[in-house]
């Protein structure tokens, strides 16, 4: 749901959700071959894949790829999301373009990804995130792409126990290259890097915008595209 006359001091249009779409008959599942073919093809594979048991409207499964002596981190991926299109604003120009999209974390090469680790919410957490940013834009009626900011909640709280990373901000993947952000064939398809901050950060991209905070973290932190840091101060 967006409040058309709501804007930050930034200038940006500040969206409320409510939960409007009714439940699908159906669940619906992305193209899983097209995206682990892609992932092969620009990250020399897709690694192992964290498979959802239960699932409501889509069906959201997480690629994790292992580091590589030339990546040496993990990348997490989604494979759900582009299942059905986003509710796009009606004026956007190439909507369709943008309409089936993926979400991307990366992560130390250090990080638990096992089941048993999952125990652990400060192990677990980027993928709740990753899956519950998947399934946002198709529960409430609405789109996420570049630029837009996320909190977790409202007041917005750390993902886990040990961290201040309060929201998520959609970007680019800078740190991975236009080649992975965009996949061959059809419908056209994007995948979108999900960049956790602090609350303080949220609060300063909503005064300056996207680029100005983009500038801010890049100048106080020359690696924040690179793998997330869950003990990571604020900036600000």
């Amino acid at each position: 749901m967006v409040d058309d006359d709501e804007v930050s001091p930034g200038g940006s249009p500040i969206l409320r959700h409510a939960k409007v779409e009714p439940a699908a008959d159906e669940v619906a599942h992305a193209d899983d071959e097209r995206i682990a073919d892609h992932l092969a093809r620009v990250l020399g594979g897709s690694g192992n894949v964290f498979h959802e048991l239960v699932s409501d409207r889509l069906h959201i499964d997480v690629h994790m790829v292992p580091p590589s002596p030339t990546r040496p981190f993990i990348v997490l991926v989604t494979s759900g999301a582009s299942a059905r299109p986003m509710h796009m604003p009606a004026e956007m120009e190439e909507a369709a373009a943008w309409a089936h999209i993926e979400l991307a974390m990366l992560l130390p090469p250090t990080w638990k990804l096992d089941q048993a680790a999952f125990a652990d919410e400060r192990n677990y957490w980027p993928i709740r995130l990753l899956k519950t940013l998947a399934r946002l834009p198709h529960d409430f009626g609405t789109w996420l792409g570049w630029g837009h900011s996320i909190p977790n909640g409202d007041p917005a709280r750390p993902y886990a126990p040990g961290t201040s990373l309060t929201g998520a901000v959609v970007i680019p993947p800078f740190q991975l290259g236009a080649e992975f952000f965009e996949l061959a064939g059809e419908p056209p398809l994007h995948i979108f890097q999900v960049l956790p901050v602090t609350t303080a950060e949220m609060e300063h991209k909503l005064r300056v915008g996207l680029d100005g905070l983009l500038e801010h973290l890049e100048a106080q932190d020359d690696g924040i595209y690179g793998p997330i840091d869950p003990q990571r101060r604020s900036s600000i």
